[in-house]
C-alpha cells in the first residue's frame, strides 16, 4: 500500500511542477530581462541604432506583449528610420497593452508628430500600398482639430491685445491727479505686461536644473516651446534618469 500512495504523490508533484513551467500561464521573464532586450539597450548606448532596432524586433517576436519594446522600435522609426509610418504602428502597439500607463499620453503626442511627419511626406512620396497601415481620415481629423485650437488661441491672442491697447489708450485720456504736498503733478504710469515670446529651440540652454513640480513635459514647453520634445530629453538621459518620472530637485539634465 505504501508504493501506491508513494507514486500517486510523486505524480501530483510532477504534473503541479509541469503546469507551472507551461507556457499558458505567466511569462517567467519579464520583458526587459530579456537577453535580446538588455543587448538592445546597450546597442542604443553605443549609438548602434540599426542593431538595437533589431534586436527590440526580436524581443517583439518573441513574446506576446512586449510593449517596452513596441515604443523604443517606434522612438527609432520616427527618429533614426525616418518611416512614421512604422513608429505609428508599433506607437499604438504600446497603447494597446498599456492604454492607462503614465506614459500613454506621451505617447499620443508622438503619435500625432508621426502623423504630421507622415503628412508632410505625402507631396514628395505619392500614396503606395504600405501606406495602408495608417488611417488617412484620422489624420484629417487629427489636423482639423489641431487647426481649431489653433484658430481660436488665435482670436484670444488678438483679443487680449485690443484689451491691452485700450487700457494704454484710457490711461493717456486720464487727466493726472494733483499732488496734495508739494503742488506738482504726479502719475504712476501704467505698467503694460509683455507677452512672453516663445522660446526659441535654437537658444535652448545646454543643460537646466530640475525645480519642484518639473517634468519632462513642462521643461520641453520651457526650453522648446512644447511639451512634445519631453522625449528627447529623456533619451539625452538615460543614464541619468530610470525612468520618465524620475526627476529629482536640483538635478542636472542635458537638453539636446
Amino acid at each position: 500500500m505504501f508504493l501506491p500512495r508513494f507514486a500517486l504523490v510523486a505524480s501530483l508533484f510532477a504534473l503541479i511542477a509541469l503546469c507551472a513551467c507551461a507556457p499558458n500561464g505567466l511569462e517567467v521573464v519579464g520583458e526587459t530581462d530579456e537577453k535580446q532586450y538588455q543587448l538592445a539597450k546597450d546597442y542604443q548606448g553605443q549609438g548602434r541604432t540599426e542593431e538595437a532596432l533589431s534586436a527590440f524586433l526580436r524581443v517583439i517576436d518573441a513574446r506576446r506583449d512586449a510593449p517596452e519594446s513596441h515604443f523604443e522600435a517606434g522612438y527609432i522609426y520616427l527618429n533614426s528610420m525616418k518611416d512614421p509610418v512604422k513608429a505609428i504602428y508599433h506607437f499604438d502597439r504600446y497603447l494597446q497593452f498599456k492604454p492607462q500607463s503614465p506614459q500613454a499620453t506621451q505617447v499620443r503626442q508622438l503619435i500625432e508628430t508621426a502623423q504630421k511627419e507622415f503628412a508632410r511626406q505625402l507631396p514628395a512620396h505619392p500614396y503606395q500600398g504600405e501606406l495602408d497601415r495608417i488611417d488617412l481620415m484620422e489624420l484629417v481629423k487629427s489636423l482639423k482639430l489641431e487647426n481649431d485650437s489653433l484658430t481660436r488661441e488665435l482670436a484670444a491672442a488678438r483679443q487680449r491685445v485690443q484689451q491691452l491697447q485700450n487700457v494704454v489708450g484710457g490711461a493717456r485720456r486720464v487727466p493726472t491727479a494733483q499732488a496734495t504736498v508739494t503742488g506738482q503733478r504726479s502719475r504712476t504710469p501704467t505698467q503694460v505686461q509683455a507677452v512672453a515670446p516663445t522660446p526659441d529651440p535654437a537658444s535652448a540652454p545646454r543643460s537646466y536644473t530640475v525645480k519642484s513640480g518639473d517634468s519632462l513635459s513642462s521643461i520641453s514647453r520651457a526650453v522648446y516651446g512644447t511639451p512634445s520634445r519631453w522625449i528627447d530629453i529623456y533619451q539625452a538621459n538615460r543614464d541619468r534618469l530610470s525612468s520618465e518620472n524620475a526627476l529629482k530637485v536640483g538635478q542636472d539634465l542635458r537638453i539636446p
